[in-house]
């Protein structure tokens, strides 16, 4: 066995041992075995300590060696039961290592380990999540989500399917619902609760995944996901960081049977015929605020690493993200008429690159007058005075600074680098995807998309 495959296999054990929150004389016995057998020394279980549960069974899986799966599988398995009871927490670690190790394992899936700084829920919660609406798998879930929910609850899970979340909060009064969003974040302006409402009533499983599993906790791993339940199965250390470790178990329309089969297998594993049943359910006018239901309500109302939208106002003289509660404060109407004349470029970017021979002087000359124009139309529309407008070849550098600094500050921003502008041989370019970009009209009380814009017409009519 390498050196890596070592510290893999004392990582395992270590979590397995820990699993219960009791280390008893048993598994101490057991544990002396595994280290002969596996030769296991001092330094090897130290350097495990900075791996996570996840790394670990993926090294194993990666081994040429066959037989160390089967062997470590064995293995676990009589670790479980040396104290002679295999608990809750023991049998859920047991189903991964079965799930990972077993090549006859009836489930298809992962294992991942995350910080839980960023993402954490309750041992024990199974969700539903999906990176693309499968319509048949909702499908399923909706004909048979009673059946699901108790085969789980049974089991001692917690299901969680989030469009009967978002049903709930649908069918509650608009005003007692935002009045218990002012309560838990009373610093939010009434504005910021009003979009938080809005986002909440629009959240899907395939935007819950991609936008929050993904963005803004930052699971990378999950971006192109199947129609799976994510199950919490543990929490443990990596270094000094906690983490929290969960098992990714792929369904399709025949998902009850695959809870079915997931539970049977669970409960055989239990030492007790005695099982612990979550009876915790919301109803009419009542809110739970714990375990998911408080995590997904946090997302919202702790403002972080959130993929705002721009919205850009020139009649109220005002570019703000909605979405972070936030405004352009620290730009005066120069910076903002710039920023916005670089939203409406896009990632073609503004060239400013100086000319080099006759021929190009005469291009350059051209395009400066156009987006100096297009500028000065902008900045008159921020209530700029036009005889006072700075020229863009001279003053760029100082605006670009401007903008820059004020993304900087923007903290709940996901990737501020797309929102910020970034510079390449003089052109100037903000990487956001337009359709991000709203605007503001005069005669409508709703944004509209920058593209489908008249602002967007007029600049590009510019001549």
């Amino acid at each position: 066995m390498s050196r890596e495959e070592k510290m893999a296999v004392a990582r395992i054990f270590s979590d397995l041992i820990k699993a219960d929150r009791i280390v008893d004389t048993g598994e101490m016995e057991c544990w002396q075995r595994i280290c002969e057998k596996y030769k296991i020394t001092k330094d090897i279980r130290v350097a495990a300590r900075e791996i996570s549960f996840a790394q670990a069974l993926n090294i194993i899986c990666q081994s040429e060696d066959t037989r160390i799966r089967t062997d470590l599988l064995a293995d676990c398995r009589e670790m479980t039961v040396s104290d002679g009871f295999c608990a809750h927490s023991e049998a859920l670690l047991i189903i991964a290592l079965t799930k990972m190790l077993d090549t006859d394992s009836e489930f298809s899936g992962d294992v991942y380990s995350i910080p839980r700084a960023s993402f954490n829920i309750d041992i024990s919660t199974a969700l539903y999540i999906e990176n693309y609406y499968d319509l048949e798998t909702n499908q399923a879930i909706r004909q048979q989500y009673r059946s699901i929910f108790k085969e789980f609850q049974l089991a001692g899970f917690h299901f969680v399917y989030i469009p009967k979340i978002i049903e709930h909060y649908r069918d509650t009064d608009p005003t007692l619902f935002k009045q218990i969003l002012e309560f838990l974040s009373p610093a939010t302006s009434t504005e910021g609760i009003e979009i938080i409402y809005r986002s909440l009533m629009d959240m899907t499983t395939s935007l819950f995944c991609q936008d929050i599993l993904c963005n803004k906790c930052g699971i990378s791993a999950l971006h192109h996901t199947q129609p799976s339940l994510f199950i919490k199965i543990g929490n443990s250390f990596v270094g000094e960081e906690p983490y929290a470790n969960y098992l990714r178990i792929e369904a399709d329309h025949e998902i009850l049977k695959t809870v079915q089969e997931f539970s049977d297998r669970f409960c055989d594993l239990l030492s007790s015929d005695v099982y612990v049943i979550n009876t915790s359910e919301e109803r009419d006018n009542q809110f739970h605020f714990h375990g998911f239901y408080k995590q997904l309500l946090d997302i919202f109302l702790v403002r972080r690493n959130i993929r705002s939208r721009v919205l850009i106002d020139p009649y109220k003289s005002r570019i703000s993200f909605p979405d972070i509660d936030a405004n352009d404060n620290k730009l005066t109407r120069r910076d903002r008429a710039f920023y916005t004349l670089m939203l409406c470029y896009g990632r073609d970017g503004m060239n400013f690159r100086t000319p080099t021979n006759k021929h190009e002087r005469e291009l350059y000359e051209r395009r400066m007058a156009r987006m100096q124009k297009q500028y000065t139309m902008l900045y008159e529309m921020f209530g700029g005075d036009p005889k006072t407008v700075p020229d863009l070849a001279a003053r760029r550098s100082t605006l670009v600074s401007h903008i820059r600094n004020m993304i900087r500050d923007l903290d709940a921003l996901y990737n501020k680098d797309d929102y910020s502008v970034s510079s390449d041989r003089s052109v100037y370019t903000v990487h956001l995807e337009q359709d991000k970009v709203w605007v503001m009209e005069a005669d409508s009380d709703e944004p509209v998309a920058l593209v489908h814009s008249k602002l967007y017409r007029r600049i590009k009519e510019c001549r």
